[in-house]
């Protein structure tokens, strides 16, 4: 798919309900059609039923403001850390990209249960949870979903406690994830077609050297762009990821990982490239033309 020359309003990182995001994929158009959205790139964790979903309003509409680009977010592990890798542009029934998600929901879905049942056993009635066994078989259950359950049944004030209380690392109710290797996933993408990228890369925790480490990693197994331009940073923070990629050699991904409306993150929000870095979308362009 290639993105339509003039574009300027360019958004390749956002969430349906079909993870963690709150609204509906056919919502999620039409928030980024009255934000006056060019190019959309729907990237659910370990899942691209949001981006099926979205595909199928726009086959049935005559005209639409929105490209809506084939994306995906992936969960993986690095040296002990959970590196999430985005995914744009691949054939979304490609078998090996089908079988790394099916694989990741099944982890997602033993994670789930297993978060369930610590939390049945710190007292937590079973009537205020979301039930692991009861979703949909392309629903992705994350932490963030027990989080806001727990808030919603008043067992937290709020999702940063619910975190702190249970489910943030070394709490009574958190359980270790599982996912695939940071290889695994840039390997499914691109044998898909598509391109691979490290979604926001300050999310992390990780010092200069460890993230640097990761960088000469990703780029060793094919991954080609870094989100460098994300809606909630620092000028200096978004200088200095574009210096990175440029420094590493790869192309500039921006996005505004909207998951709901609200007062500080929204589609399309303080996304404004201007860079001497390529931009990844200029690829897809090239590949479309060629």
């Amino acid at each position: 798919m290639a993105v339509p020359p003039g574009s300027e309003r360019i958004d390749l990182h956002c969430h349906s309900r079909c993870s963690d995001g709150a609204l509906h994929p056919h919502e999620l158009l039409l928030r980024a059609e009255n934000m006056q959205i060019d190019v959309l790139a729907i990237t659910d964790h370990d899942s691209i039923a949001g981006y099926q979903a979205a595909q199928r309003v726009l086959a049935e509409q005559r005209a639409a403001r929105v490209v809506l680009i084939p994306g995906v977010e992936i969960s993986t592990r690095w040296e002990g850390f959970e590196i999430h890798i985005l995914g744009w542009n691949f054939d979304p029934e490609a078998p090996r990209l089908t079988a790394l998600l099916t694989a990741q929901a099944n982890k997602r879905r033993e994670r789930s249960v297993a978060i369930h049942g610590k939390l049945l056993k710190q007292g937590i009635p079973a009537e205020d949870l979301p039930d692991p066994h009861q979703q949909p078989r392309d629903a992705v259950l994350t932490r963030l979903h027990f989080a806001e359950a727990l808030v919603k049944a008043r067992h937290c004030k709020d999702i940063q406690s619910a975190f702190d209380r249970y489910l943030g690392r070394g709490q009574c109710a958190y359980v270790a994830s599982q996912w695939c290797s940071v290889e695994e996933a840039v390997e499914a993408i691109r044998a898909s077609g598509g391109v691979a990228g490290l979604a926001h890369p300050l999310a992390y925790g990780l010092s200069n050297k460890w993230l640097r480490r990761l960088l000469v990693e990703l780029k060793a197994c094919g991954a080609e762009a870094l989100e460098a331009v994300s809606s909630q940073q620092a000028p200096w923070q978004r200088q200095w990821l574009l210096e990175l990629a440029n420094e590493y050699g790869f192309y500039v991904s921006m996005g505004s990982d909207f998951h709901a409306p609200g007062k500080y993150r929204e589609l399309g929000r303080n996304l404004k490239y201007q860079s001497e870095v390529a931009p990844v979308w200029t690829q897809w362009s090239k590949v479309e033309n060629g």
